[in-house]
């Protein structure tokens, strides 16, 4: 279950400004309200304004006690920079909020912006050793610009919030020979409090020949009404399909997982007779997020993805680019999302046979979820795996009707951007190359650059800068 994120507020002032700050308040206040319906979040604010050390203390320990997750400290008018070296003491992430000025001329009425100003800046002038930052708003919530600069941080907090303290899978360990999808449970657990239990793929092996007939009839009738099949040979793996989703549901059930990543080759094959895409694909549908290969990092991106978004991702490879429209090609074999696909996704054999028998030769395997992407917006962001770098990537789906593609999920993607801004193609190819990063491509539905940059600002995660392409050798680590 998705946890909400608290914000709380807390308005300060100094007496001798003539503005209504009451009633500037209560603005305030009444708009916070109709945004926490709007976002999703609970809201807590202090009913007395904050004028004095002793009331700052006060308003300190308060939010505290409330377990508030992000603190507005808003410049109701001028006040003491003494209080704003009190309050950044929160354990909250922290945000300073400047309002308008009442009137258009006479006497000053709050000077709050100013205010806002001297905040921030004795937060790292005066008191860098707090190493406390905070994010600057302004106006009142029913304008634009606060609210949207608002919303970016509701939704990029909320993802912080329910990656830490996660709880994931990691069946089988990496497929033999993905070694750059690594990870170091260390770092997972220091820098997001994830924990990460590695299960033997003997122990699901196990609770997939357990399954019932009942349950396994049950999950099948599940299957038939979400996919077509594409022939009688497809439909001849739906029994393993079902087993298999059952497993996964009591495995993670029982493990209460906020995500699997299962290795997914070669063992499916040789000891199940089957691939698992089809599975993986319906479970994550449903909200058991399961990424294939055991690649924790890409189920972490993935769900850091799923908590901006609120919205199901999808994991895949970049297996070519256009020149000609600025695109890439995104494909993987098989786990195509009923979130993503241009029409109801398919069941069918995988396009790469295997194992080979002496006596049967290469056996074709199923059942893989094939899809088409439709038109949509959509945005790709990873943490490296080495958990210190990132990038964001943003762009449209193109419609498929003029442009070849091969079997399995896939789609074209055009209209790039990283980190916000347009990038030509031979300039992402090259940085995706010369900075070596990891081949699979975390995908959400919709534009959503700006809250994962600030998702990975909060957590002091650098952005992979772009290395524009050059016809020589490059050497990242000189650039």
């Amino acid at each position: 279950m998705k946890k909400k994120l608290k914000v709380g507020l807390v308005g300060v002032i100094q007496l001798n400004y003539r503005g209504n700050k009451q009633e500037v308040y209560q603005r305030s206040v009444e708009g916070l309200k109709r945004l926490s319906q709007e976002l999703g979040f609970e809201f807590y604010w202090r009913k007395d304004f904050v004028v004095t050390k002793k009331d700052a203390l006060e308003a300190l320990n308060e939010m505290e006690r409330e377990n508030v997750d992000f603190l507005l400290v808003q410049s109701t008018s001028f006040s003491s920079g003494y209080l704003i070296q009190i309050l950044g003491q929160t354990k909250a992430y922290l945000g300073l909020w400047a309002v308008p000025e009442i009137t258009n001329s006479g006497p000053l009425p709050l000077n709050s912006f100013c205010n806002m100003n001297l905040n921030m800046s004795i937060l790292d002038r005066y008191m860098p050793y707090l190493e406390k930052d905070a994010k600057w708003f302004y106006g009142f919530p029913e304008d634009e610009l606060f609210k949207r600069r608002f919303e970016v941080t509701i939704r990029a907090l909320r993802s912080i919030k329910n990656l830490q303290g996660s709880n994931y899978a990691l069946v089988g360990g990496r497929a033999p020979g993905f070694d750059n999808l690594f990870y170091d449970p260390r770092e997972l657990m220091k820098k997001f409090g994830i924990s990460v239990d590695e299960i033997e793929f003997g122990d699901l092996k196990k609770t997939f020949l357990e399954q019932s007939g009942s349950k396994i009839k049950a999950v099948e009738n599940e299957i038939k009404a979400k996919y077509n099949i594409s022939d009688d040979f497809t439909k001849g793996f739906l029994e393993k399909m079902a087993r298999l989703v059952s497993a996964v549901r009591e495995l993670s059930e029982s493990g209460n997982y906020d995500g699997l990543a299962i290795s997914c080759w070669p063992r499916f094959r040789v000891e199940l007779g089957m691939v698992p895409c089809g599975a993986y694909a319906f479970l994550s549908d449903e909200g058991n997020t399961t990424v294939c290969e055991g690649d924790i990092i890409s189920l972490l991106s993935m769900k850091m993805l799923e908590y901006i978004a609120d919205y199901p991702a999808i994991l895949m490879d970049l297996s070519s680019f256009d020149m000609n429209d600025n695109s890439i090609f995104l494909w993987h074999c098989g786990i195509g999302s009923r979130y993503y696909s241009k029409d109801v996704p398919v069941l069918e054999r995988h396009f790469n046979p295997g194992p080979y028998t002496e006596d049967r030769g290469w056996l074709t395997m199923a059942p893989v979820s094939s899809m088409q992407f439709a038109q949509m917006p959509a945005t790709i962001a990873r943490i490296g795996n080495n958990l210190s770098e990132y990038f964001v990537l943003s762009g449209e789906f193109l419609s498929n009707e003029n442009k070849p593609d091969y079997d399995g999920s896939r789609g074209w993607l055009g209209k790039l951007k990283y980190f916000g801004e347009e990038i030509n193609i031979l300039d992402l190819v090259n940085t995706i190359l010369v900075r070596k990063l990891e081949h699979h491509f975390p995908v959400v539905k919709g534009t959503w650059d700006s809250e994962v940059i600030e998702v990975m600002n909060w957590l002091g995660i650098a952005p992979i800068q772009k290395v524009p392409y050059k016809d020589y050798y490059q050497n990242y680590k000189n650039i």
